[in-house]
């Protein structure tokens, strides 16, 4: 694990550990099955069992369908203060469960003091702050970047959009600035994570509306979107990118959303 100096601000961990500094093989591991197997435990603290179960029930008979690489918007019923309004982007969801990272909950903390603990120089805009991915693990790091080379190791996770969680690969290959102009970096701390079928039940009682990511959208928005979406607007803007005004919508149970 990366160990950066405490960064003493309300609402975020003093101790911001990592950017995993497992090896590939490790990671590789996680990614293909360690880290939804270690998903139980992390949820237990998150959602507690009893919301896991009642979600899981909720969806047993439905279909299954993976939400990998959309966005997951929370309507305004969903009473969960952590998903207040949400734009999750979904990089896991299996039999084993889901994993998503909010993108729309920026914290007080700058990425340029962050990325200073990190041993990284930051060349961005100054006032650039990292983001709360979710409640779970909120010690744990994330990147979201549009530079190729700059992590060799990391997931490209849609088209021209790549996600770092080891920081070994940049600093052995000295890549230690990050941020210059023409370059997109998301920080984030923590991720969402849901047990195997609670993020279905949760569809079914129409607490989220999926938002296509794809370099041709019709409906829904492209990669780029990521970066060129202020957090405050994101939303808004994914919403009205399927069509739907945000101020009339209402979930509703059976997997769908109305307007009102």
């Amino acid at each position: 694990m990366w160990r950066v100096d405490p960064v003493h601000t309300e609402g975020v961990p003093d101790d911001l550990d990592d950017l995993d500094d497992t090896d590939d093989g490790d990671r590789d591991g996680d990614r293909d099955g360690d880290r939804d197997g270690d998903l139980d435990g992390d949820l237990d603290d998150a959602y507690g069992d009893d919301h896991a179960d009642d979600a899981g029930d909720a969806a047993k008979s439905g279909p299954r369908t993976t939400l990998s690489r959309h966005l997951l918007c929370a309507v305004p019923q969903l009473q969960d203060p952590n998903f207040e309004r949400s734009v999750v982007l979904m990089l896991e969801h299996n039999s084993q469960g889901a994993l998503g990272l909010v993108l729309n909950n920026p914290l007080p903390n700058r990425i340029a003091e962050v990325a200073d603990g990190l041993s990284l120089q930051w060349m961005g805009d100054e006032e650039e702050t990292v983001r709360l991915g979710g409640p779970v693990e909120p010690i744990k790091g994330w990147i979201i970047h549009d530079q190729a080379t700059w992590d060799p190791t990391a997931d490209e996770i849609l088209p021209g959009v790549y996600l770092t969680t080891s920081l070994d690969p940049v600093t052995s290959a000295g890549r230690c600035t990050i941020g210059a102009p023409g370059s997109h970096f998301l920080f984030l701390l923590g991720y969402a994570g849901w047990h195997p079928a609670q993020l279905e039940g949760e569809i079914a009682a129409g607490s989220w509306v999926a938002v296509p990511l794809s370099e041709e959208a019709t409906l829904g928005v492209t990669p780029r979107w990521l970066f060129d979406t202020e957090p405050e607007q994101m939303w808004d803007s994914a919403l009205r990118s399927l069509g739907v005004d945000p101020g009339r919508l209402v979930g509703l149970k059976g997997g769908t959303a109305a307007l009102h």
